[in-house]
């Protein structure tokens, strides 16, 4: 008995069609052939079913080869010469931690070296490089309302005697604006001189905070200390915490305001 090559069925040998599906069968191997996935067979490369077996060739038959037994015939490395290699191993392995080391030693010494040269190019003690009272005043008012860049130490203290002196002579001008409003209009001179006192006392103290705004940025102080101002005492200990020197431990602000930085980026873009 065989099996038809198309739909499985046991067909007796000297058929030549199967009486189920009417397919020829196919006897003669000449042609083109592939092994059978049971039997190993040869059978015609388009049959479905193996024709000796009956075996359907689209599912696939496991055959379990066996493990490879230890060649017991096979030398054994000597006591010794395990020793020396697992010496060497140890030995190699020793090496690669040294270089390794050696290797994180000199990227930290040059991140380090990087930070400082950084450091040095982007910023000096103070905006203006010889601070006086005039440059650093003219620097305070042009910068009376920027609070996101730095101010230096001596840049701040030039700038705050220069607005006390400003104020100061605010005070002059204002009695003398007060004697002429006197004379044209007594009444309502008490009015105008509390005005031009509390305009001038503004003035001057919004140039001085937003100075020590920066100059918090400068020295890497909470700006929350900022909030003693409101107090009495508050102003003397802000002004004491102002004698900190310069800290450079972020590269967030420097004398260049954010928004002169967003400017600059943007006009090389643009170019």
């Amino acid at each position: 008995m065989n099996y038809c090559q198309r739909c499985g069925r046991q067909i007796d040998e000297d058929k030549k069609r199967c009486p189920y599906c009417g397919v020829l069968q196919e006897r003669d191997l000449d042609e083109e052939k592939k092994p059978c996935k049971k039997c190993a067979r040869s059978i015609p490369v388009n049959a479905n079913y193996c024709p000796y077996c009956g075996h359907d060739q689209a599912i696939f038959e496991y055959h379990e080869t066996p493990l490879d037994t230890p060649d017991e015939t096979k030398p054994k490395p000597e006591p010794e010469a395990e020793k020396i290699i697992a010496q060497d191993a140890n030995d190699l392995k020793m090496l690669i931690d040294q270089i390794r080391a050696e290797n994180e030693k000199f990227v930290k010494e040059r991140e380090q070296l990087a930070k400082k040269a950084e450091r040095e190019h982007t910023f000096g003690k103070n905006e203006n490089q010889n601070p006086n009272l005039i440059v650093s005043t003219r620097l305070m008012l042009k910068d009376a309302f920027k609070t996101d860049k730095r101010m230096g130490r001596a840049d701040f203290w030039w700038g705050f005697l220069g607005m006390n002196l400003i104020f100061v002579a605010l005070m002059l001008l204002d009695s003398v604006i007060y004697d002429l409003w006197y004379r044209l209009a007594p009444k309502s001179a008490e009015l105008g001189l509390s005005i031009l006192v509390y305009v001038s006392f503004f003035a001057v103290f919004l140039v001085i905070f937003t100075g020590l705004v920066r100059r918090f940025r400068d020295a890497e102080i909470p700006l929350m200390y900022l909030i003693l101002m409101l107090t009495g005492i508050g102003e003397l200990i802000c002004l004491l915490l102002a004698i900190k020197p310069q800290q450079v431990t972020n590269f967030d602000y420097s004398f260049t305001s954010l928004s002169q930085k967003r400017q600059n980026d943007k006009n090389k873009s643009d170019r």
